[in-house]
């Protein structure tokens, strides 16, 4: 059970933290803490957001420094702040001490050396105690959790999401160590924690999980600053960038010019996080990538062969209005291939907006009938006509009711 020991009024909620006994950790005694949005019902509970921090710091850096609190009121957003790793006077550690391993720096994996496998467990302490203490002791939705972190913590939440799909909705990171068994933190730290096996580092290096996953789609948003003295030797964003693209995982890097490796940094960006992760979390779209900053090719496009309906007409079912005001029926349609410049796209998903109510009431005066509603879709191309370019059966597409300029914000 976890003992409040400090609560803090803002921006209307609270910042409480807590303290408790860690059995997954040696028995350590574990600080962790929590922004808490203000209730607008009694018994409301919220989506939450694990936020994972870096070498040397504790559960207070980021409370101090992120500016995160407004977002995370307006958006409805729990903030859940565990320490970066054990702590305690038993709790052993390098001699002489040094800032990068040890005692603020668990690298969020569960050691298997005899010196540190007691109680270096951090993998199991965010993914299993921490999360059985917040549902006990916070008004959060457990099954609507994302992750975040930044540097040693950015690397934590791209591993745990990895190694746990399904488990968050979303992940993103400031500055992760994204390919830890080829820079200096990352072999520091695993050979003293899991031990010469540099096979077995691959279970907590992002790139190296991102080779093998095999989970539900999974979204990730990497901000990094062209001024982070750590860039080309300890983050290697462009081995993140590569292992997505090469997998076809969707990954939205940004690259922020002039930025450092700092909280200034992270304060500037963090909102920005906070509308990713809350969009995942509750289906409201808040955030959306840059323009031109969209995942590479192969997030939506598979090899495809030619399908044998390929230049032939199908038939297919379809929800057809024949009336105004009149339900729609489930009838059998035929479509013919694509002509030339058009494309065929077996859909996937499809619903009814405003616009196809307002046709189906019989109150556009364009609106033709019998008609198939439903623009709003998502789906996978089936064949291309004559003079196509851009588009190959097997790519996934959203077709859109009116030509996209990609410049306008409608």
């Amino acid at each position: 059970m976890a003992k409040e020991i400090s609560c803090i009024r803002v921006f209307g909620g609270h910042l409480k933290r807590f303290e408790h006994k860690s059995m997954v950790l040696g028995e350590c005694d574990m600080k962790f803490a929590a922004y808490i949005p203000e209730k607008s019902s009694e018994g409301q509970l919220f989506p939450v957001v694990y936020w994972l921090s870096g070498l040397t710091c504790t559960d207070e850096n980021f409370s101090q420094k992120a500016g995160a609190f407004k977002a995370a009121a307006e958006l409805g957003l729990v903030i859940i702040l565990p320490d970066t790793s054990p702590r305690g006077p038993d709790v052993p550690d390098e001699d002489p001490k040094s800032w990068d391993f040890g005692t603020g720096a668990g690298f969020y994996l569960n050691a298997t050396t005899d010196k540190y496998k007691k109680h270096y467990n951090m993998l199991d302490y965010v993914t299993k105690e921490l999360p059985e203490l917040a549902k006990s002791t916070l008004p959060i939705l457990p099954d609507r959790a994302s992750i975040l972190g930044h540097s040693m913590g950015g690397h934590g939440a791209l591993t745990i999401a990895l190694k746990n799909p399904g488990a968050f909705k979303s992940a993103s990171a400031f500055a992760p160590i994204t390919n830890p068994t080829d820079v200096p933190w990352g072999k520091k730290a695993f050979s003293l924690y899991l031990g010469p096996d540099e096979e077995s580092w691959k279970q907590y290096d992002a790139v190296e999980l991102i080779k093998k996953y095999e989970g539900p789609p999974l979204r990730l948003l990497v901000d990094q600053g062209t001024g982070d003295s750590f860039l080309k030797d300890q983050l290697k964003p462009e081995a993140l960038e590569a292992a997505c693209n090469e997998k076809g995982m969707a990954l939205t890097l940004r690259m922020q010019e002039g930025y450092d490796h700092s909280y200034y940094f992270m304060s500037t960006f963090i909102e920005d996080h906070l509308k990713y992760h809350a969009s995942h979390l509750t289906g409201v779209l808040r955030w959306c990538p840059d323009a031109g900053m969209l995942p590479a090719n192969s997030v939506y496009s598979a090899p495809a062969e030619p399908p044998d309906t390929a230049g032939k007409e199908i038939e297919c079912l379809a929800a057809v209005a024949f009336e105004p005001k009149k339900p729609l029926e489930l009838v059998k349609v035929k479509v013919a291939p694509p002509m030339k410049g058009e494309v065929r796209i077996k859909h996937v998903a499809v619903a009814l907006c405003h616009t196809d109510a307002y046709t189906k009431d019989g109150f556009d005066s364009e609106g033709l009938f019998p008609c198939i509603l439903g623009h709003e879709a998502s789906g996978i191309v089936e064949s291309v006509g004559e003079g196509v370019e851009g588009f190959n059966p097997g790519d996934h597409v959203v077709p859109c009711y009116q030509a996209y300029c990609g410049d306008c914000k409608f």
